[in-house]
């Protein structure tokens, strides 16, 4: 990945926080930082680069600030330069940008990804009746799932099974798209092309194939969602990774128990959780779930909205502090902040 890349995440307009980009991108975040993912429009990238070393991250930023592509505003927080502006245009003119980057999260795509491309390697192998090759180098757990996968499949249909959906699903690709993915894959006597052997623009990296890869791989879920039935072959596949739930088990159970009525001390109580975490559990709810699903007008009434209202009179809600408006120790005045804050986000959100 080029420093380069890091651009197209930061703003000309909107001062940003260094380590919320990094935790995204590592996806270590905290309530915090998935606040912040919201208001700088980035939580489509969460896990994006899970592999991502602290180090290696700071290097670049430091590269880009001597390069004066980016400027620090405070201490933590960085701002695009027009040099810098400048680079990110020519970045994503040059290089691919993800076009399913929160699809792409949901669908565990990167996950997927490396367990098809063993598993349609082990198919074509086996309908050579092969059993001596070097199967593709993956964790050794997903090794396991694969050969737990295939003992599971119906040897007779497997083949015709597997050749017609793969089949299917690049038909609805563009042909020089198909191209290149079918070419990519690893099977009996093809050892699968590199990024440089399938004609990309000559300005693309290891990254950007990368990228460009799961976003095909997204489509093939998705197309498998609408085309397939369970007893498919890559739909059982696809079940060892499946979609990822907008909520933690905790925090969704914390949020029905809230959008049944119960107060925050009942749900603390029950299930033996601090108040504060009970709390964080229906921001984070908040910040992943659409407006119409969460209920707001219960704690954002209106008394609430303009006691805040009168307090913040600054537009830009990256400028409010919470010493503004607080009054005592309550922490509920602290979640009526946020979710003030939240509330208004997606208002801005919806209306752009």
């Amino acid at each position: 990945m080029k420093a380069e890349f890091l651009l197209t995440l930061f703003s000309k307009q909107q001062p940003r926080r260094s380590h919320v980009i990094y935790a995204l991108l590592k996806q270590q975040t905290t309530g915090s930082t998935e606040y912040w993912g919201l208001r700088y429009h980035l939580l489509d990238w969460i896990g994006l680069l899970p592999q991502l070393y602290k180090q290696d991250y700071e290097n670049m930023l430091q590269d880009l600030l001597s390069e004066r592509c980016l400027r620090q505003s405070e201490k933590g927080l960085y701002i695009l330069t027009d040099k810098g502006e400048l680079m990110a245009k020519r970045y994503a003119e040059e290089h691919y940008l993800l076009q399913l980057p929160l699809e792409r999260y949901t669908y565990q795509t990167a996950s997927f990804m490396q367990l098809f491309l063993l598993a349609n390697q082990v198919v074509s192998e086996w309908s050579h009746q092969n059993r001596h090759y070097y199967p593709m180098q993956i964790g050794l757990r997903q090794q396991q799932l694969i050969k737990q996968w295939f003992k599971r499949q119906d040897r007779a249909n497997l083949l015709d099974a597997w050749k017609s959906d793969l089949t299917g699903f690049l038909a609805s690709l563009s042909e020089k798209q198909a191209d290149r993915l079918a070419a990519s894959f690893v099977g009996h006597t093809h050892a699968g092309l590199n990024f440089d052997q399938l004609n990309f623009p000559k300005t693309w990296d290891d990254f950007d194939f990368y990228l460009w890869q799961l976003d095909r791989y997204t489509e093939l879920i998705q197309y498998m969602e609408t085309h397939f039935s369970n007893d498919n072959p890559m739909v059982q596949l696809y079940a060892f990774v499946g979609k990822k739930p907008r909520l933690s088990d905790s925090v969704q159970a914390s949020f029905m128990a809230a959008k049944q009525g119960a107060s925050f001390q009942d749900i603390a109580q029950q299930r033996h959780l601090k108040l504060g975490t009970v709390q964080e559990h229906l921001l984070t709810a908040a910040i992943w779930l659409p407006v119409s699903d969460f209920p707001y007008e219960r704690y954002l009434t209106d008394d609430v909205k303009k006691h805040l209202s009168e307090r913040l009179p600054d537009q830009d809600i990256d400028n409010w502090r919470f010493q503004m408006v607080r009054e005592s120790s309550d922490i509920q005045e602290f979640f009526n902040f946020r979710l003030y804050q939240i509330w208004l986000t997606k208002q801005e959100t919806s209306d752009e």
